[in-house]
C-alpha cells in the first residue's frame, strides 16, 4: 500500500471549488479517520478552495502528514465570537500541518453581537498534544490569532486539599520519608492524594493562581516531592522540582506531601500555590509562515513547553488587543524553552513580540520593525541575541541578556527590578533610558552609541539620547557618539552611585552650550571630547562624584561648570589629563570636599582662561590640591582663588611650567615646583 493518499472529492462529497462548507468539513474529517485507520503517513488535498464549516473544524492525526497540496482551506463567514479553521485538541503526536493557505472571515465577519470576537483562530493546539509541525503555511484575515497553542488549567476537581493555610515548619527526609525538624524548610501538613485525574495524566505539580501569581510569601521556586504508599511507608521521592514544572507519578503511590526551600511559613493569603495537573503543547515547530492582517495575533503562546518559530515572516497584525506578532502569556511559567529564530516581523500596529511570563525565552536573528518589544517582569532567563531592530521600542522589565543586537530609531527602556545585561551592541539614532528600581541590577557593556542630524531632526522630539535612573547602574567600555544639537544626558533628582568605566563621550555638546548632567558615581578611565559644560545632576543626597584616570579634552567652554545652585558632598578628580583651551573647572556652589591629586593639565598656545577657578561664591570645608602638573605655552593662570580667602585650601606639591598661581594670602602652598624650582612655601 502507498504510504500518501489523495483525497478522493467525490467519495468523501467534498467541494474544492469553495462552496458547501458542511459536507467538505464532514467529508474531509471521515477521510481523515479512513486514513489514519488504513496507515497512510501522509494525507493529500487536490488542488482548490474548501469552505470550512464554523462549526466543524478540520482534525487532523497523528502520526500524519496534512498537506494541503498548495489549497486554500476557508471558514464560512459567520458570527460566532470563536472558531478554528483546524484544530488539534485530541492528543495528537508526530502531526505535520504543510504546504497551503488558511483564510478567516474578518473582512466579511458578523461581529453585531457587540463582544471581542477575538478568538477566532486558523490553527489551535490544544489539550497535551505533542510533536507538531506548522510549515509552509499562509494564514490570515481571522478575526483572532494566526495560531494560538494553549494549555488547560488542570484544576482537580472534587474538593482536592487546598495547601493554602496547610503549610508547617520543618522538613522530610528525601531517603525515607520521616519528618525532620528543618529550619529553612516548610512542609505541607496534609496529605496529597492521588487521584484519578492525576493518574490519567501521570503527573501533577505545583503551579500558580489563574493569573500564575504563587503569592507574596513564597519565596522560593523549589520544592521536593515525597511519595507515601496506601499504608503510609515511604515510597520514593523527587527533588529540587521547579514550580509550574511536571512530578511523574511513581506506579504504587497513595499521596504525597511537598516541602518548600524556605524558612518561613506562608500565611493563607500569601500562598496561592495549587495542585494542578494541566494539559499542554509541547515540541511545537512553526516554521516558515507567513502570518497576516489577523486582528488580535500571529501566534499566541499560553503554556507552551518546547516551542519553535523559525523563518516566518509576521507582519500586520492589528484590530483588537494585543495587536502583535507574537505573544508570550497565559500559562505563564508553563511557557518554558520559547525558541523564536530568523523570523522577519514587521508592520504589526502594537507589539512586535510581548512575553509576559516564562522561563528561558530565546529571541535570536530576527529582523523586527515598529512596535512595542517587551521581556515583562515574569520573565525569567531571556535571551536576545544578533537581532535588528528598526524603529522599534524594547522595554525589558525581565531577567534579560541582550547582546549583540543592532538598533536604528529606537528606544530601549531598562524598568523594573530584574537584571538586565546588554552586551556588544549598536545603538544608531536609539536613546538608551534607565528606570530601574533596584541598585546595579543593569549592566550596559561593550556598547557603541551614534546619534547624527536624523536623530536631532526627527519630526517628534527623541529627548535626551542617556537617561539616567534614580538608582544606579553600571556602564562600562561603551562609546557616545552625538552631533551636538540637544542636551544629551537627562539625569532626576536623587541619583547617586552610578559606576561608569572605559566609557567614551564624543562631540557630544550641546549647540547652546547647555550643560551635559552627570549623575553622581565613579569614573574610571573614561573619555570626554568635546562633550560641552559638564555639570552635576540634581540631587538632594550630597552627592559624592569620583574621577580616576580620566581624559578630558575641549574648547571655548569651561570643562566643568557648576554654578551657585551646586551641593556636592565630595569631588576627586585623580590621574586624569586635561587637553584643554579654556577653562577646566569653573565652579561655585557648595561644597564638603574638593579634591585634585596627581593630574596633568596641559594647554597649548591657543588656550585661554583658567585651569581651576574657585569663584567667590564657593563654599567649601576642604580643598586638596596635591601632585599635579599645570602646564602651558603663554602664562595662563592654573589655579584661580584670589577672591575666595574663607575656602580652606592646600596646594601642594605640584609642577608649575609658565603658569600663574593666583592664590589668597589665607590658602596653604607647600614644596610646589614652579618652573623648575622649589618653592618651599
Amino acid at each position: 500500500m502507498e504510504s500518501s493518499y489523495v483525497l478522493e472529492l467525490d467519495r468523501w462529497n467534498v467541494k474544492n471549488n469553495n462552496t458547501d462548507p458542511v459536507n467538505t468539513s464532514k467529508g474531509i474529517n471521515s477521510a481523515l479517520d479512513w486514513a489514519a485507520q488504513e496507515g497512510y503517513i501522509e494525507f493529500v488535498l487536490p488542488k482548490g478552495t474548501y469552505l470550512i464549516d464554523e462549526n466543524n473544524p478540520i482534525q487532523p492525526k497523528s502520526f500524519m502528514t496534512f498537506n494541503l497540496g498548495g489549497s486554500v482551506l476557508r471558514i464560512r463567514d459567520n458570527s460566532l465570537i470563536g472558531y478554528a479553521i483546524i484544530s488539534l485538541k485530541n492528543k495528537q503526536q508526530y502531526a505535520i500541518i504543510t504546504n497551503g493557505k488558511i483564510e478567516g472571515d474578518r473582512y466579511n465577519h458578523d461581529y453585531s453581537s457587540g463582544e471581542t470576537h477575538e478568538f477566532g483562530v486558523g490553527i489551535e493546539l490544544k489539550q497535551g498534544v505533542r510533536y507538531i509541525t506548522l510549515d509552509n503555511l499562509e494564514i490570515y484575515n481571522t478575526t483572532g490569532d494566526a495560531i494560538i497553542a494553549i494549555t488547560s488549567y488542570g484544576g482537580i476537581v472534587g474538593g482536592y486539599p487546598s495547601i493554602g493555610g496547610n503549610i508547617e515548619s520543618g522538613g522530610i527526609n528525601t531517603s525515607n520519608g520521616t519528618l525532620v525538624n528543618d529550619t529553612k524548610r516548610v512542609r505541607t501538613s496534609i496529605k496529597l492524594p492521588i487521584v484519578n485525574q492525576i493518574l490519567n495524566t501521570g503527573y501533577f505539580g505545583l503551579y500558580g493562581d489563574s493569573y500564575g501569581g504563587i503569592g507574596n510569601e513564597i519565596t522560593t521556586d523549589i520544592y521536593d516531592v515525597v511519595f507515601y504508599k496506601s499504608n503510609d511507608t515511604f515510597l520514593s521521592s523527587v527533588t529540587n522540582v521547579h514550580f509550574f514544572d511536571e512530578v511523574e507519578v511513581p506506579s504504587g503511590a497513595s499521596y504525597a506531601k511537598a516541602v518548600l526551600h524556605q524558612s518561613a511559613v506562608p500565611s493563607k493569603n500569601g500562598n496561592t500555590l495549587v495542585v494542578r495537573t494541566p494539559e499542554f503543547p509541547k515540541h511545537v515547530y512553526i516554521e516558515k509562515c507567513n502570518l497576516h492582517h489577523c486582528r488580535r495575533l500571529g501566534i499566541a503562546i499560553c503554556g507552551v513547553k518546547h516551542c519553535y518559530i523559525r523563518g516566518c515572516e509576521i507582519h500586520h497584525i492589528s484590530g483588537t488587543a494585543p495587536s502583535g506578532a507574537i505573544d508570550i502569556e497565559d500559562g505563564y511559567d508553563l511557557n518554558q524553552y520559547i525558541y523564536i529564530d530568523g523570523n522577519n516581523i514587521y508592520e504589526n500596529s502594537n507589539y512586535n513580540i510581548i512575553a509576559v511570563s516564562g522561563r528561558h525565552v530565546s529571541i535570536t536573528n530576527n529582523k523586527i520593525k515598529l512596535g512595542l518589544f517587551t521581556i515583562n517582569p515574569g520573565v525569567n532567563k531571556a535571551i536576545v541575541s544578533n537581532n535588528y531592530f528598526h524603529e522599534a521600542g524594547q522595554r525589558l522589565s525581565g531577567d534579560t541578556l541582550f547582546t549583540n543586537n543592532h538598533l536604528y530609531n529606537c528606544r530601549l527602556t531598562l524598568l523594573e527590578e530584574k537584571e538586565a545585561l546588554i552586551d556588544n551592541c549598536f545603538f544608531h539614532n536609539s536613546p538608551l533610558s534607565f528606570d530601574k528600581k533596584k541598585d546595579y541590577v543593569a549592566q550596559i557593556n561593550n556598547c557603541k552609541f551614534l546619534y547624527d542630524e536624523d536623530f536631532y531632526s526627527a519630526s517628534v522630539n527623541p529627548g535626551a539620547p542617556l537617561v539616567f535612573s534614580a538608582k544606579p547602574q553600571h556602564i562600562s567600555n561603551c562609546v557616545f557618539e552625538g552631533c551636538g544639537i540637544e542636551a544629551f544626558t537627562a539625569v532626576p533628582t536623587g541619583t547617586y552611585g552610578w559606576s561608569l568605566i572605559n566609557v567614551t563621550f564624543i562631540n557630544i555638546k550641546h549647540r547652546e552650550n547647555r550643560i551635559t548632567r552627570l549623575p553622581a558615581g565613579t569614573y574610571i578611565g573614561c573619555k570626554f571630547v568635546n562633550t560641552g559644560r559638564l555639570g552635576e545632576g540634581p540631587s538632594p543626597l550630597k552627592p559624592v562624584y569620583h574621577f580616576e584616570g580620566c581624559y578630558f579634552e575641549w574648547d571655548g567652554y569651561s570643562q566643568f561648570y557648576m554654578g551657585p545652585t551646586a551641593k556636592i558632598d565630595h569631588f576627586k578628580i585623580n590621574n586624569s589629563y586635561f587637553a584643554g583651551k579654556s577653562n577646566a573647572f569653573y565652579l561655585s556652589g557648595v561644597w564638603r570636599n574638593l579634591e585634585f591629586h596627581n593630574n596633568m593639565f596641559n594647554y597649548p598656545v591657543s588656550s585661554t582662561g583658567r585651569m581651576i577657578e574657585l569663584v567667590n561664591t564657593l563654599a567649601a570645608e576642604t580643598v586638596l590640591i596635591t601632585n599635579n602638573k599645570f602646564t602651558s605655552n603663554n602664562s595662563l593662570v592654573a589655579v584661580y582663588a584670589e577672591n575666595s580667602p574663607s575656602v580652606p585650601l592646600l596646594f601642594k606639591d605640584n609642577v608649575l611650567q609658565n603658569v600663574q598661581l593666583k592664590l589668597n594670602f589665607n590658602h596653604i602652598k607647600l614644596n610646589n615646583f614652579v618652573n623648575g624650582v622649589l618653592n618651599p612655601n
